[in-house]
């Protein structure tokens, strides 16, 4: 009895040192894998793309916003489970992974309809009125905006303003002259109804922009030649063909 008693302990010790062996074993394997993964995937390079106002490194530092950003893995999950960081800039973004080590951010920047001017700085806005984006730069192709109420301007602060339709319309009117292939440098606003500015010609619209009334500009502004004054659009539709041009005059601004 004795003899098989010991056997039995043998055997019973063999199994807890395999056990143990066993146990340190994958200790071992899932230290070198976490360590691996910590290794293999720690962010060396992440390239931008889509932005034009907002820098790469503003980006970067959105995506990298905690202390266990450095990990590719542990970006694209926070992102995937929508816990990421979205600068308020930005309509989309996108997070791909071109190597392990590797991240490619696609981002879709909300569109710039003017800017207003800030100390020395510009503040450019989107249509809700937003500002977006502050430089000392000026961006080519982007009207200044003036007649609306711009106190305590900052970064994605909102722009105040009577008339929150404006912006929206200010949209319209830059979105048709582009399609048109006109542009206008200067947007005004008097008693919530806009006039752009396009070489010597003022163009009134009214207090809502339609496609038939910028259609109008191109053709009227070739007759007009260099003409100087205010073109009034303001009446016009389909149900209403009225222009008129007051030649040498211009409205009266506040």
């Amino acid at each position: 009895m004795k003899k098989t008693e010991q056997r039995e302990e043998k055997t019973t010790k063999k199994k807890k040192t395999h056990r143990l062996y066993a146990f340190v074993v994958l200790l071992l394997a899932a230290a070198i894998l976490a360590l691996g993964i910590l290794i293999l995937f720690y962010v060396q390079e992440i390239e931008v793309s889509g932005n034009e106002y907002s820098t790469d490194q503003e980006i970067v530092d959105m995506v990298k916003n905690d202390k266990y950003s450095v990990n590719t893995l542990y970006i694209l999950g926070k992102y995937a489970l929508g816990k990421g960081e979205k600068l308020p800039c930005l309509e989309s973004l996108k997070i791909h992974m071109k190597a392990p080590w590797a991240l490619e951010i696609k981002v879709k920047e909300k569109p710039i309809i003017g800017y207003v001017p800030n100390g020395q700085e510009y503040a450019y806005f989107d249509k809700e009125g937003m500002v977006v984006a502050q430089s000392t730069a000026a961006i080519e192709g982007i009207p200044r905006v003036e007649g609306i109420e711009v106190k305590g301007i900052s970064l994605y602060g909102q722009l105040k303003s009577e008339d929150t339709r404006i912006f929206e319309e200010i949209l319209d009117a830059t979105q048709e002259i582009s399609k048109h292939e006109l542009s206008s440098d200067r947007i005004v606003c008097i008693n919530h109804e806009l006039y752009l500015y396009i070489g010597n010609v003022c163009v009134g619209l009214g207090k809502t922009v339609t496609p038939e009334q910028i259609a109008q500009i191109r053709p009227i502004l070739e007759k007009l030649g260099d003409q100087e004054g205010t073109l009034h659009l303001e009446n016009y539709s389909e149900t209403s063909t009225t222009i008129t041009f007051d030649k040498g005059e211009f409205p009266q601004e506040n």
